[in-house]
């Protein structure tokens, strides 16, 4: 389960978008947030029958600075419970709470552990 965990910030650091033409203080304040939800996605318990399960996320920051699931597109409905669970409306320490309903798209990889 330790390298499941490992493997799941992994693949959400590698997996993220940049975000092309905004200024500095931006870029950092997207990377905390990243680095926030990595923190909520931390020790999964998710049982995987195949090597990578892969889901799209998609959330927008509401006024309270807590994130909102719009979608999660995912072939596994527990990957996309876990998700929910661990993120939705979970308060998050962000300067880009300022910037508007933005819609946020995350890609996450999910890789079966090696035994």
């Amino acid at each position: 389960m330790k390298k499941l965990a490992v493997l799941l910030v992994v693949a959400i650091l590698a997996s993220t978008q940049v975000f092309a033409n905004e200024k500095n203080t931006k870029k950092t304040s997207e990377e905390k947030l990243r680095n926030e939800i990595v923190l909520l996605l931390d020790k999964p318990q998710i049982e995987l029958d195949r090597n990578e399960i892969k889901a799209n996320i998609e959330f927008i920051l509401n006024a309270k600075g807590e994130i909102v699931i719009l979608t999660v597109d995912s072939e596994k409905e527990e990957v996309e419970d876990y998700v929910k669970t661990r993120l939705n409306y979970k308060k998050v320490d962000s300067e880009i709470i300022k910037s508007g309903n933005k819609v946020f798209k995350l890609k996450l990889k999910v890789l079966k552990p090696r035994n």
